[in-house]
């Protein structure tokens, strides 16, 4: 007899495998002196400290906003705002564009904010600790929103908005709807870490620099074309991206953190590549 796999598993393993692969082909094009291996030993050297608080703090934010969201929901007061101005957004749509923003919003989404703490650390292992203190930041000071002013996702309120990711398959439908209230456009996190990695990114090579950028913007417009979020979502990120980005500049994330020890970085005659280089990047 065949195993039957539920569609929330399908789509838990999918958002793993996915975004896993990605992120193994960005070590390959952007960090090919480092090694799975390195990477694994850095991970549970020094990055689990950072990338795990990132991690509780994502799910805590989520697991909260889906319990004690208030009842009364405020997407009428967004659309006083704004109108209708997202249909623009769906005004050419097509099943390769779907799926294009589809991937971005699924797939690029991790691959972005997460191996972005990797390029960074590999030039620069203080500015990656600042970059997983200002994601933290963010997710935490979009918290009092989701709680107090939660609003529906564009798809199921504006007539001329369809909501083309959860139509893609029944495997994402049902996937979403097990985890997401579609309640918390308000503001944009997708947006709004993306944008955050991409100022980041620039810690990195200009090359990953540049492609982070794009896809900052290609997960941006994709949530706006998939019919999630509002434009009011996406300006109101950019302050908390502000905020977020200058607290990390100001705090010192090591005094934050009660497992750090001193880290200092490599001193500038460090060699670029070789063996050194990844025993160093094992080490930060």
């Amino acid at each position: 007899m065949a195993l039957q796999v539920s569609l929330e598993t399908q789509f838990a393993l999918l958002m793993l495998l996915f975004p896993l692969a990605a992120l193994l082909i960005g070590f390959r094009v952007f960090l090919p002196e480092v090694g799975l291996r390195e990477a694994l030993v850095g991970f549970l050297r020094t990055d689990w400290k950072y990338l795990g608080v990132a991690w509780v703090i994502t799910t805590g934010v989520n697991e909260a906003a889906h319990r004690f969201h208030a009842t009364r929901i405020y997407t009428d007061a967004v659309y006083a705002v704004e109108g209708s101005a997202v249909v623009f957004f769906q005004a050419v749509t097509a099943p390769s564009l779907t799926l294009l923003f589809s991937v971005l919003y699924l797939v690029g989404f991790p691959l972005v904010v997460l191996f972005t703490y990797f390029a960074v650390k590999a030039r620069d292992p203080a500015e990656a600790r600042r970059y997983a203190l200002a994601y933290a930041c963010l997710t935490l000071s979009a918290l009092p929103f989701f709680l107090a002013f939660p609003v529906g996702i564009t798809a199921y309120y504006l007539p001329g908005v369809e909501p083309l990711l959860y139509d893609l398959h029944p495997v994402i439908r049902t996937g979403i709807a097990a985890t997401d209230t579609l309640v918390k456009a308000f503001p944009s996190l997708h947006a709004g870490l993306s944008i955050l990695a991409a100022l980041y990114a620039r810690k990195a090579s200009p090359r990953y620099a540049r492609v982070a950028g794009a896809l900052a913007v290609g997960i941006t417009l994709s949530t706006l074309y998939l019919g999630i979020h509002w434009l009011s979502d996406i300006a109101f990120v950019l302050v908390l991206v502000a905020f977020a980005y200058l607290v990390s500049r100001w705090v010192d994330p090591v005094a934050l953190n009660p497992f750090s020890t001193s880290n200092s970085p490599s001193s500038p005659g460090s060699p670029a590549d070789g063996s050194n280089s990844r025993l160093d990047f094992e080490r930060r």
